[in-house]
């Protein structure tokens, strides 16, 4: 009887690998840290040593047969330069074949998810590997503020991705269910509710839509997307001061964003543009409908097969905010890639505010150094 139950044992210790090979399961992760000084016309700044954007991972991929694959993945931030707090980036689960990747979860553009917008206008570039030029390339840890000219949304939860290539087109497309809070509870009050009352629908945020596709020939890239809110349980006229839907932070609703992109890769340089335009929910019914219109341009010169300088220009404006505004942005960067997987850094970034009624201005410069290692 014993010899029988050690043969059982034996057998299921020899079967177990063949079960989690059918799985292929890959942890993956980036520590990246900055040495930042910040500083504005009435203060001055002191370096801070800051995380910008650390994190781990796992992705997972099991053969169903068919041409037809399992996705999953789980990605968590991580404050490195504390070695504190863990936070959600991403989670999906999904099923992926010859007709493209439908997944499930909180998507913001890593791995199998999808952000449509936010990915297509990281094609303008980066020293940093942080989303393209829509990141200050300083930190984004709670010393300083992190705020830029152009913003996407990036991370949606509760939301549904697809991608996938048709004649070499890349197309993705994305649908968040109430703006990322579909919970059944008594925490729904005053999201975007204007009684403030807790309810019971499901259905009482905003809803988002976005699509975009990205054409690629030789050195040429163009892209166009756009994305749609749907203001569930409220009147779209009334102005929300608190609202943070859309990609321009608080103020008046987002209605609609329609966005294009362009990059040429001249040999010894590459520039890129973008412009998009946020039609926005009237925030007083004599003003009528407004909108927020944004440009951008940028630059990469090589100077070595390991090294470069980067540049942008981005000019927004922001009329959804409570004291509309036109922000502009200059960065200027040199990198070196020590290897395909370790990059430093250094660069500076000036973000200028002027606001729309009186006039004034107001400067915010960034000069970080940055290392940053993916493993």
């Amino acid at each position: 009887m014993n010899k029988k139950l050690v043969a059982a044992a034996l057998g299921l210790a020899f079967a177990a690998p063949v079960f989690a090979d059918s799985s292929n399961v890959t942890l993956y992760g980036r520590v990246h840290q900055v040495l930042d000084q910040q500083s504005t016309d009435t203060a001055g700044g002191n370096f801070a040593l800051e995380d910008a954007s650390s994190r781990f991972g796992i992705t997972g991929r099991e053969d169903l047969g068919g041409g037809l694959s399992l996705v999953f993945g789980y990605e968590f931030s991580v404050g490195a330069d504390a070695n504190a707090g863990v936070g959600g980036r991403h989670s999906y689960i999904g099923m992926k074949g010859g007709w493209g990747t439908l997944v499930a979860g909180q998507q913001d553009g890593g791995n199998e998810t999808v952000a449509p917008l936010y990915t297509q206008a990281g094609f303008l570039g980066s020293v940093s590997n942080q989303a393209g030029p829509l990141v200050v390339i300083g930190g984004g840890g709670t010393t300083f503020s992190n705020v830029v000219a152009i913003q996407r949304v990036q991370r949606l939860n509760n939301s549904f991705g697809y991608k996938t290539n048709i004649g070499g087109v890349a197309i993705e497309a994305r649908h968040g269910l109430s703006g990322g809070n579909n919970q059944n509870t008594a925490t729904n009050a005053g999201n975007n509710n204007p009684n403030n009352t807790a309810t019971a629908s499901k259905e009482n945020g905003s809803r988002q839509t976005e699509v975009a596709a990205t054409y690629k020939l030789g050195a040429l890239t163009v892209g166009g997307g756009f994305q749609m809110f749907d203001q569930q349980g409220q009147d779209p006229s009334v102005f929300n001061a608190a609202s943070t839907a859309g990609p321009a932070g608080a103020g008046a609703n987002a209605e609609r964003t329609v966005q294009g992109i362009i990059t040429y890769n001249f040999g010894a340089f590459t520039l890129g543009g973008m412009v998009a335009q946020t039609s926005l929910y009237e925030t007083n019914p004599a003003n009528g409908e407004d909108s927020n219109t944004e440009y951008l341009l940028s630059a990469t010169v090589p100077m070595s097969a390991n090294s470069g300088l980067f540049g942008i220009y981005a000019d927004s404006e922001r009329n959804n905010l409570a004291a509309p505004a036109e922000l502009t942005q200059a960065q200027i960067a040199y990198y070196y890639d020590f290897s395909k997987r370790t990059r430093t850094y250094v660069g500076f970034n000036r973000l200028t505010t002027e606001t729309v009624a009186t006039g004034a201005e107001a400067d915010q410069d960034n000069f970080t150094i940055g290392l940053r290692h993916n493993f």
